[in-house]
């Protein structure tokens, strides 16, 4: 099997349909790719392997492959350079010199800087655990966001609305299986505006939420059922001690922000 690939599709995309999303084939064809002997490594189309490549730029694809030890590439040496898995400071996730060319979206929201061709980074606000106090005055004012930290995420298009990186604190998300959250991971999300809130969540797609509340600031669960009538929502924490983490309710009345989290960008 091709771990190394199976890995990189756990660290960037958190699901497997939303990598074979990025990768331009269906969910089932990249279950066996993932699944190819290490011997058989060298029959994989070179297409597929550019492919590859190009969808996960900041990985060796020789490490991807199995063929190598080193897990990321030297093109990026933000993750290479003294990275040992352990960052202090979100400006050093992708940091950006102050004359790369940058361009915003449509709404002019999200900030984007091209790489190469149909590869861009995108600059996401990072939301610390220091913040919460004064969060809900200071989260949409552009000053704030202009001093806060960041990390860079690399993407394959432009993407519409305003999104924002998370901290993921304690273990409550935390659980032995292929889908987890430990303390320290960082987790990048869109927001949901609030004429939305009344609709249905698309859980199908995107479990994960992050709910930044009136009163006890950021909550980050599995969102398991939205009550529209009574506009409430009942969480769930993957962590399996549920007399420490029961399931709960959070009326959508004491929520300020509501974010669905697209992607998990890396442990720290």
């Amino acid at each position: 099997m091709l771990e190394n690939l199976r890995t990189a599709i756990r660290e960037k995309f958190i699901e497997q349909k939303i990598a074979a999303e990025a990768l331009g084939m269906n969910p089932g064809n990249l279950s066996k790719l993932t699944s190819t002997d290490p011997d058989k490594v060298d029959k994989i189309r070179p297409s597929t392997i550019a492919k590859i490549e190009s969808v996960f730029p900041e990985y060796n694809i020789n490490w991807i492959l199995g063929k190598s030890g080193q897990k990321y590439s030297s093109h990026f040496p933000e993750f290479t350079n003294n990275r040992s898995d352990v960052v202090s400071n979100g400006n050093v996730l992708g940091d950006i010199a102050d004359d790369e060319m940058s361009m915003f979206d449509e709404e002019g929201n999200t900030k984007f800087y091209e790489i190469s061709p149909g590869v861009y980074r995108m600059k996401v606000p990072l939301i610390n655990e220091t913040a919460k106090a004064g969060l809900l005055t200071g989260f949409a004012d552009a000053e704030y966001i202009d001093d806060q930290e960041y990390i860079v995420t690399t993407v394959y298009r432009y993407h519409k609305g305003r999104y924002k990186a998370f901290r993921v604190i304690g273990d409550s998300m935390d659980v032995d299986r292929r889908i987890t959250f430990v303390h320290g991971d960082v987790i990048v999300a869109r927001e949901i505006k609030k004429d939305f809130w009344k609709s249905r969540f698309h859980t199908h797609k995107y479990p994960f939420y992050v709910f930044v509340t009136k009163r006890d600031g950021i909550i980050f669960k599995e969102l398991i059922d939205h009550d529209l009538e009574n506009s409430e929502v009942t969480v769930h924490s993957l962590n399996e001690d549920k007399n420490s983490y029961p399931d709960f309710k959070i009326n959508l009345e004491d929520v300020a922000y509501i974010f669905n989290v697209v992607k998990r960008e890396v442990e720290i």
